[in-house]
């Protein structure tokens, strides 16, 4: 089932598991044992625990980076509104059963549910809004945000809470071979190199070698994908924008993606400029965010402000041609 892909939120990870996760954030590939020297744990131990991380679907090891390079030429952000006879939780899972959906927050505000969208084109994405997200009982209206840009993001936490402007990333024009790297390690983050420098006949060298220099540029990251609920980050936020004329919404845009907390930021068409996510450990973090940081922007209009209740998140494969 494509539910089953999806990663797994539980209520509290053990201390252990969590500094576990927290290293193979920081690097994907980062080998058994250098966590366990890290950690001050055995290899063994640390084998055993990302095992059961994995087959628990707590977590996932692979690449994010530009949608684009896995062959999705179009995204939206979708507002969803229910009938009181359907409650979003139970509208959420039939969300998840789509397989263009990659994203689903029950939430508070404005919309009961947010679900993000990713397709090969526009026209496949407005087939799946009509064909399918709108066929689904209980949904009574639908907003559609189109992604012009995803600007930004950020699957590191703890990188988020200081914002090492080295950390993100970023779309950018890839060449054929980089492609096709990105794709093999979307699939595994742990593939070993030379079994993907034999498929594209190239040198493990090679493959190493751009391996790195993509995430040198914030092309890609390879790292543990874990819903940030999972972890200290039980306050988690869309903040929907509307810029003030006379003012750059890419501007406003890469102010966003520098700030702290700060781990999603979409440009969009609609009745909102920009969708950014804020991950939080306290509803007071939050807030500080909003008032000092956000809504003290330049060319910020409006700022609403809608709380994750539940999330429910996947990683992207590449589109099978």
């Amino acid at each position: 089932m494509v539910a089953e892909r999806f990663l797994k939120q539980v209520d509290h990870l053990a201390p252990s598991d969590r500094a576990i996760v927290v290293e193979l954030q920081e690097d994907g590939r980062r080998s058994y044992a250098n966590i366990a020297r890290n950690l001050g744990m055995a290899e063994k131990t640390v084998r055993l625990r990302v095992r059961h991380l994995l087959e628990t679907g707590i977590i996932q090891i692979g690449a994010v980076t530009d949608p684009a390079a896995l062959g999705y030429r179009a995204a939206a952000l979708l507002g969803i509104t229910t009938g009181m006879a359907h409650p979003p939780s139970a509208v959420a899972m039939e969300l998840l059963r789509i397989e263009a959906v990659d994203y689903v927050v029950v939430a508070t505000g404005r919309y009961g549910l947010f679900a993000e969208l990713f397709c090969r084109d526009r026209e496949d994405l407005q087939a799946t809004i009509e064909q399918q997200v709108g066929a689904i009982p209980g949904i009574v209206a639908i907003e559609s945000y189109p992604y012009l840009s995803l600007h930004y993001q950020l699957a590191r936490f703890e990188a988020a809470r200081v914002k090492d402007t080295g950390a993100g990333v970023r779309p950018r024009e890839l060449s054929e071979t980089d492609r096709r790297i990105v794709q093999a390690l979307s699939l595994d983050g742990r593939a070993p190199l030379q079994g993907i420098a034999d498929r594209l006949e190239i040198s493990e060298t090679q493959v190493r070698n751009r391996m790195h220099e993509m995430i040198a540029d914030g092309v890609m990251n390879v790292m543990a994908i874990v819903n940030p609920m999972s972890l200290a980050y039980g306050t988690v936020a869309w903040v929907a924008l509307r810029i003030a004329g006379g003012h750059r919404v890419a501007d406003v845009a890469a102010t966003l993606a520098g700030m702290a907390r700060i781990t999603y930021v979409a440009i969009t068409a609609g009745r909102f400029d920009i969708f950014a996510e804020i991950a939080c450990t306290s509803e007071a973090e939050l807030m500080a965010v909003m008032d000092e940081d956000i809504r003290m922007l330049p060319g910020v209009a409006v700022a609403e402000l809608s709380l994750y209740q539940h999330l429910h998140y996947k990683r992207l494969t590449p589109i099978r041609d």
